[in-house]
């Protein structure tokens, strides 16, 4: 009678897995800009002016090996999309012609490498300028936190992107709410 697992055949198909893990592993994970954000927003005052965003900064492009990160692409690209659908600016554009500039730096967020559930707090710097005068407007710098239960997801990297991206959504629900209290 012939074995049907020869010797071989298990060998190869243990580096064929092995393989395959090596690439799943490798292929870092990023927080993904639609889902940063925001389902609903407190907006108090509906600015009639346009805002540009510039590239926001102090974010971390996805690497191999490592866990989520927030990049500052994605976190711009999701302030954008906010900012338009709360309605607190008129027009949201990118470039010149805007009323106002605002400028978004990530000072810190916490990376957990893995647990139960993760917390992720983030501190972000808004700043708003007036794009004609180049004078600042508004300035200020807050922490807010999220946290991931286990049951969210099995997985720690799953659990760590989930949390990184409700972060970001509750940041940038934040920024909008304390930009819609200005009076411009």
């Amino acid at each position: 009678m012939k074995r049907m697992f020869s010797r071989n055949n298990i060998i190869v198909s243990v580096l064929v897995l092995a393989y395959l893990s090596v690439i799943l592993l490798a292929s870092g994970c990023a927080a993904q800009a639609s889902k940063m954000v925001p389902r609903a927003f407190e907006v108090v005052n509906k600015h009639p002016y346009t805002v540009s965003v510039n590239e926001s900064t102090g974010g971390i492009d996805a690497k191999p090996l490592w866990d989520s990160q927030i990049s500052n692409t994605a976190f711009t690209e999701a302030l954008s999309r906010a900012l338009a659908k709360s309605g607190v600016f008129q027009t949201v554009t990118k470039g010149d012609g805007a009323d106002y500039i605002l400028d978004v730096t990530i000072l810190n967020y916490d990376q957990p490498w893995h647990g139960a559930n993760i917390n992720v707090r983030m501190e972000t710097k808004w700043e708003l300028t007036n794009a004609k005068t180049h004078a600042p407007v508004w300035s200020n710098t807050f922490a807010t936190a999220y946290r991931a239960a286990w049951l969210s997801s099995l997985f720690d990297d799953e659990r760590i992107e989930k949390a990184h991206e409700a972060a970001v959504r509750t940041n940038i629900k934040e920024g909008i709410r304390r930009l819609s209290i200005l009076s411009l």
